[in-house]
């Protein structure tokens, strides 16, 4: 069974952001035969160079530009239904200036975090947690106890704990550039979210691509994945307010 995962602060509004977890198939995970493969293009790749959050060591240009076979696939899983109710950015300032923070930061793990109950006894809205590791806060800033990790949160329904652990068994080793919003709703609970299904670009075969979704054009995401090295995208959006 699929699992369909949406933006928990867009369903409180009203709006859906879909997120449908497709499946998997047995070669798409980021196994131990998955090699990890330079990025070939010539265009100059910028430097990462502001401070890491404490306790970690920030990715360098190079490892940003690296593409691991098999970890694009994880974030592909996720099929972005980008609908009317989506919210989309004109460009990669706005989405900066409309995030809390926006980070580089890898996948450490894939969690439930609560499950909602409806009017029915089967109607059960599970939250999904992807926990993430930051090392690099490009800009804005994140709360003192997210900085070394955190969690941003989706709705799913039909969820299987099976899948959860297939997640689990495949998590990306390269990293990703966030724009997350913290959930100032619940701020006792500490989840973020990305800002839209824009929200998330990562390093491709042939250019930086957005995983969620590649729908929009003139926007954020399109933006974004007009460069070519995910490092020169950092520089672009680093300290962007």
């Amino acid at each position: 069974m699929g699992m369909v995962l949406t933006d928990f602060g867009r369903i409180a509004a009203g709006g859906i952001c879909g997120l449908l977890l497709t499946g998997f198939a047995a070669g798409c995970g980021a196994g131990s035969g998955d090699a990890t493969v330079p990025f070939e293009a010539s265009a100059q790749s910028g430097s990462a160079g502001s401070p890491p959050p404490s306790g970690s060591a920030g990715p360098g240009a190079g490892e940003l530009d690296l593409r691991r076979s098999g970890d694009l696939a994880f974030y592909q899983t996720f099929d972005v239904d980008a609908g009317a109710s989506a919210r989309h950015y004109r460009d990669l300032d706005e989405g900066a200036r409309a995030s809390t923070a926006v980070v580089v930061a890898r996948v450490v793990d894939v969690v439930i975090t609560r499950t909602f109950e409806g009017e029915v006894a089967d109607d059960r809205f599970p939250m999904i947690g992807v926990v993430l590791r930051p090392t690099d806060v490009v800009t804005g800033s994140l709360p003192p106890r997210a900085v070394d990790r955190l969690t941003v949160e989706f709705i799913g329904t039909g969820y299987d704990e099976e899948e959860v652990a297939k997640l689990k068994r495949r998590l990306p080793a390269q990293p990703g550039l966030w724009f997350l919003r913290f959930d100032d709703e619940r701020p006792r609970d500490g989840f973020f979210h990305v800002v839209s299904p824009q929200g998330l670009f990562v390093q491709g075969t042939t250019g930086v691509e957005t995983p969620l979704t590649n729908e929009g054009d003139g926007d954020l995401g399109a933006e974004g994945r007009t460069y070519r090295r995910l490092s020169a995208l950092v520089q672009r959006v680093r300290g962007v307010r």
